[in-house]
């Protein structure tokens, strides 16, 4: 039976799950058939994730022969102006990346103050980190820019569309420093065809997906409406917004390989060319961003150590920057918790909850 919930008035934009659309297309009095398909749990998955970093990372020091004692000494004589100006920079990022998401979040009606979606970026990456079962930072990011609203489903298309370009870029930076950059040929093609196939379905399929799926499942497909019909259609109809979205991507990316080069200037990496950074800083970033893990721990500092160690660089050194890199964006996540307790943007469970229940 067809719930009467949908002629109420819908407390947030969304699309009726794929059960009820289902549901609605069924002749009345034929009977539902549903599949009970096994569920893994947050708590399971997240578990499952926290396993796989534990193992990476452990790894790591059992399999590869790093002197712990030679890095621990290479961190404490590290730069710490260099470190100081990376730390600067890469908070820096963030207003970047709030000003991305503020043209995208304007281009579904939802306007909000500039300093308020830098809070809200800032706040999204400490849930990103420590608050990954309960509250994840793109769910925080929907939920501030929606409260008040009722439209959480508009802000979580800006969300999905500001994470989409960046990860275009990325995929883009990745794919290109693995084609020309040294240690791309000899890296397993199980690590490399995700990146390839990424970049392939980023650029190649996803900028037609509103004509495939008009062609491919037909103009009433519920897919298809998703696509030609929604709030999202601004994002395949504007072209001008997304190539201006992707240029601050580019910039945002440039950003972070200086964050990068300054950490390897840190450590007194003097002979790391400066063209190798835009080579191995995405590759990591897309490993650790398709690989199931926690946050990426234990995958990025094996894929570190091994881009690093590829342009001569030691492993007790390399283990060094990685773990450098990971402590900046521990303190950039703190810093986000102190956004977080100061502006008051606690949110409640109950809240959490409903909102969750009835996102996309």
């Amino acid at each position: 039976m067809v719930s009467n919930r949908a002629s109420a008035a819908p407390v947030l934009d969304r699309e009726p799950d794929l059960t009820e659309q289902v549901e609605a297309l069924k002749a009345p009095g034929q009977p539902s058939r549903r599949w009970n398909m096994p569920k893994i749990s947050k708590q399971a998955k997240l578990r499952l994730k926290i396993l796989i970093s534990l193992v990476m990372f452990g790894s790591l020091f059992i399999f590869g022969k790093i002197d712990l004692s030679k890095s621990w000494e290479i961190a404490l004589h590290a730069n710490l102006w260099f470190l100081g100006s990376a730390i600067v920079l890469f908070l820096s990022s963030t207003l970047l990346n709030a000003y991305r998401w503020q043209l995208l979040a304007n281009a579904v009606g939802l306007r909000k103050p500039f300093f308020k979606l830098v809070q809200f970026c800032f706040v999204g990456l400490f849930f990103n980190l420590f608050l990954p079962s309960t509250v994840g930072g793109d769910f925080s990011r929907c939920y501030y820019l929606s409260k008040g609203t009722g439209r959480y489903g508009g802000a979580l298309y800006s969300v999905l569309a500001d994470r989409a370009v960046g990860i275009a870029v990325l995929f883009m930076f990745a794919t290109l420093g693995l084609l020309l950059g040294p240690g791309g040929s000899e890296m397993a093609w199980a690590l490399k065809a995700p990146i390839f196939l990424g970049t392939i379905g980023i650029f190649g399929v996803v900028p037609f997906m509103p004509k495939l799926t008009k062609r491919i499942l037909g103009e009433q497909n519920w897919i298809t409406k998703k696509f030609n019909d929604s709030t999202a259609k601004v994002y395949w109809r504007d072209k001008n917004l997304i190539a201006v979205s992707l240029g601050l991507s580019v910039l945002m990316q440039v950003v972070l390989v200086t964050v990068h080069i300054l950490i390897g200037y840190a450590l007194g990496l003097t002979t790391i060319p400066l063209w190798y950074y835009f080579v191995f800083y995405p590759s990591v970033a897309v490993l650790g961003f398709i690989t199931p893990s926690f946050n990426g721990i234990g995958i990025r500092e094996w894929a570190y150590t091994y881009f690093l160690t590829m342009s001569g660089i030691d492993r007790s050194h390399a283990l060094t920057y990685a773990i450098m890199w990971l402590g900046l964006t521990t303190l950039t996540s703190l810093f986000g918790g102190i956004v977080y307790v100061a502006g008051h943007f606690k949110i409640s469970k109950e809240e959490a909850e409903k909102l969750q229940s009835q996102a996309v």
